[in-house]
């Protein structure tokens, strides 16, 4: 919140949105507020921000086509939002669909937590919680990078095992569906 104070304007018709949004318990006029404010502020600063609440609200709804679709628009504004890799790279693997990206996208959240742990301490955050961020995120991309990797992996031997099927198991004959009188 204090990253977003500094980012808009105080009073404004975009922070008045923003508060409204953040506000809304209903999860359906939550998503109408937040697709108000991408149209209504579509340069915002803070709309990687907005695009998180609408993941929030398609998580509990497990609409996992939305959680892809506005993660994804996340990123595209921030590209190193640690929440958008992490959410993105879980999602696709639970959906064990673009593993290839999930692996990007887990890898990248552990690389920028490794970046973030050299940079100087942010404003807003004491030495203590700057620390507990560092590490309950770090631990987090690792365990969804390994999840991700073991997800692909599994995949890879299912598809692999269905190419090649084990020795003593012969492959089925392109007529093996035909009966004994049309194979005659």
């Amino acid at each position: 919140l204090l990253v977003v104070k500094t980012q808009v304007r105080a009073g404004t018709p975009e922070h008045r949105l923003y508060e409204q949004i953040t506000a809304e318990m209903n999860p359906d006029t939550k998503i109408e507020l937040i697709t108000s404010f991408e149209k209504e502020f579509p340069q915002s600063k803070i709309l990687a921000r907005v695009y998180l609440m609408a993941v929030d609200v398609y998580r509990a709804k497990q609409d996992r086509g939305k959680i892809n679709e506005y993660g994804e628009k996340a990123l595209q504004l921030d590209g190193s939002n640690i929440t958008a890799l992490m959410v993105l790279a879980r999602n696709y693997a639970i959906e064990a669909k673009n593993l290839d990206r999930a692996v990007n996208l887990a890898q990248r959240a552990v690389d920028h937590m490794e970046t973030l742990r050299k940079e100087a301490l942010p404003v807003g955050y004491s030495a203590t919680q700057w620390q507990d961020y560092l590490r309950t995120n770090s631990e987090a991309a690792q365990q969804i990078l390994s999840y991700v990797n073991a997800v692909k992996a599994r995949a890879e031997s299912v598809k692999s095992s269905k190419a090649n099927p084990p020795a003593g198991e012969p492959a089925k004959a392109p007529n093996a569906n035909l009966s004994q009188d049309q194979e005659r």
